[in-house]
């Protein structure tokens, strides 16, 4: 008989790595424990931690939880599927408490003197949650589970918006770290203080419980959103097959004016430059690239600042007040607006000292994360079974890793899914790393 089938109410589960101090994808299950959140029966499966003997191996206990029909809670969605290959009817605990009250329940919060303690003297060593007696494990989940049950997760108002962050942004993000991030191994040491896995790849970690919330992402003293253009850093990254593969980045075209476009339906063809569009209307004539860096201040200045009056007769500008104002009352009347696209809340307990700009730039950002993501989504279902990885998202761009024999054909298609039809204009580079990608389209 299945051991999860027999559960016949909704679970919570958590599972443990090994090596806590490493990547979930470059580490192994120790154990997991599961909670019937009827009964309140918790159960213990081992999988390598030497307290408690294996009754089933992992691939056998994964995919019987993915056939598993009722909701299973967990504390961290992504590194979950990282450790168990499970995808189905999975729901992050930490996402609803972060949409209810913006907080999450934070790594090791819950740890015993005995996970302290282990931690601190045997840094290491590896593979130290084997090390912690199982029974100190099951501490610190009774604990995060005395936390869930204080919480309703049977429903309310933050359902719809749920839904599509853990199902579209947890999943996306997840599987973009599982691909990895292949690099030239002397030129990473040499630049960064971090490891590297003798496969080659190094891990990213994105965050998506940020300020505003777009994801940050940075692993072991590495910040993969923000590598720095200048120093040569970036060409360490490189294609897993070598001679075979390409670097390919895709960057979204003016990605926040064509956003707003989309918030407020302004009817501008995916072909026409936005900011030449908007620098005739602020210079009433014809626009050069010497006119092109004060365009881009000064739509920048509307933006994120908010309409200045003089500007408010270009009825790009007059829509996008009246979107900024419109948010902005709502917010004010009920505490709370919703992001345009996957309806996910946003409350006080989110943005704090509010006011119509600093919301509507929280709107903006939830929003870039929503499109991009999205589109990633539908490259990654579409990436399934090929070679071709994408493998780094920042905000605005998406870095791949492209097996030339698949080449033009699979990077028409990927750029096309990335347009989200055609309703964003993109710049696609290629070369042999990351620092040495160049335009070749448009």
């Amino acid at each position: 008989m299945s051991i999860v089938l027999k559960y016949k109410n909704s679970i919570l589960l958590w599972a443990i790595p090994s090596d806590e101090s490493l990547h979930p994808c470059a580490t192994d299950v120790s154990a997991v424990f599961i909670k019937d959140l009827t009964t309140k029966k918790t159960d213990c499966f081992s999988f390598g931690h030497p307290d408690l003997t294996p009754v089933t191996d992992k691939v056998t206990f994964a995919k019987e939880l993915s056939d598993f029909p009722l909701k299973k809670w967990v504390f961290d969605k992504k590194s979950f599927m990282q450790l168990l290959p499970v995808e189905e009817n999975l729901h992050d605990f930490n996402l609803w408490t972060h949409l209810q009250s913006g907080k999450i329940m934070e790594n090791g919060y819950y740890n015993t003197f005995a996970h302290k303690f282990i931690y601190r003297t045997k840094r290491g060593c590896g593979d130290l949650n084997r090390a912690v007696p199982l029974l100190k494990h099951r501490e610190v989940f009774e604990f995060m589970c005395d936390e869930f049950f204080k919480t309703d997760t049977g429903g309310g108002i933050i359902n719809e918006g749920y839904d599509q962050e853990n199902e579209v942004v947890i999943e996306t993000l997840s599987k973009l770290e599982s691909n990895g991030i292949y690099v030239d191994r002397e030129c990473f040491e040499k630049h960064f203080d971090a490891k590297v896995q003798p496969n080659g790849l190094v891990y990213s970690q994105y965050n998506i419980y940020t300020s505003t919330g777009r994801p940050s992402n940075h692993f072991d003293g590495v910040n993969y959103a923000a590598l720095n253009k200048d120093d040569g850093s970036r060409s360490c990254f490189v294609s897993r097959y070598g001679n075979d593969g390409t670097m390919i980045l895709i960057d979204y075209s003016a990605f926040h004016p064509r956003i707003i476009c989309n918030l407020v339906d302004f009817p501008l063809a995916v072909d026409v430059d936005i900011y030449k569009y908007l620098g005739k209307m602020y210079f009433k004539r014809e626009i050069t690239e010497y006119d092109m860096a004060e365009i881009k201040s000064i739509t920048m200045r509307q933006l994120y600042g908010g309409v200045e009056e003089k500007y408010e007769h270009i009825k790009y500008f007059s829509e996008l007040k009246e979107f900024m104002m419109k948010n902005w009352k709502e917010f004010q009347e009920t505490g709370c607006v919703f992001t345009p696209i996957f309806k996910r809340i946003i409350t006080d307990k989110h943005l704090h000292d509010a006011n119509p700009a600093k919301l509507f730039n929280y709107i903006l950002q939830a929003t870039e994360t929503e499109v991009a993501l999205s589109a990633v989504k539908y490259v990654n279902m579409y990436l399934r079974n090929k070679k071709t990885k994408a493998v780094l998202y920042t905000y605005d761009s998406v870095l791949f890793d492209l097996h030339n024999d698949e080449g033009a054909e699979v990077l028409k298609d990927i750029m096309t899914l990335m347009t989200m039809d055609n309703r964003f204009p993109i710049k696609v580079y290629k070369g042999d790393s990351y620092q040495s990608v160049t335009q070749i389209y448009p």
